[in-house]
């Protein structure tokens, strides 16, 4: 009997430790969300990989800055910070194969080349809806004049 009630109260120690996470990550989630404009989006460092490699997270345009988190984070800090004058948008494309199961749902993958707010230079991919896709144009494009003609600066 004593057997059963220790495996018991293990197991409810468990659920609650899990219960716990999935509620910080919700609480992390609707924090992220409420800071700026924000969209769901995969990540791709190694563009050379043919499928691999994607990372699932939240996209948040700041005023000058692309802010990416990872989505099984509880960290409040983004994971990669890119620089607004300096993202250059390359061709657009649709997932393939594996890819599919990797990105959102429905997702047009955009290939950017990119300036850390370290100053690394750096190949990515974005995976975001259509629609978010158009909103991360337009948030480029209506940058101050002549924002992009030196994309070296690091503000």
């Amino acid at each position: 009997m004593r057997v059963v009630i220790d495996t018991l109260g293990s197991v409810v120690v468990l659920v609650s430790a899990v219960g716990a996470l999935i509620v910080l990550l919700l609480f992390r989630q609707l924090i992220l969300r409420r800071r700026g404009a924000s969209v769901h989006c995969a990540l791709r460092l190694e563009v050379r990989a043919s499928t691999h490699g994607w990372h699932t997270g939240v996209a948040r345009y700041t005023g000058e800055d692309f802010e990416w988190f990872r989505s099984l984070s509880l960290s409040y800090q983004p994971q990669h910070t890119f620089v607004r004058r300096s993202i250059e948008i390359g061709p657009r494309r649709y997932p393939r194969g594996a890819e599919t199961f990797s990105v959102p749902h429905g997702a047009a993958i955009i290939d950017c080349a990119v300036i850390t707010r370290q100053g690394t230079h750096m190949d990515v991919e974005l995976a975001m809806s259509e629609a978010a896709a158009t909103g991360l144009l337009a948030w480029i494009e209506s940058s101050a004049p002549g924002a992009h003609s030196h994309p070296d600066t690091r503000v």
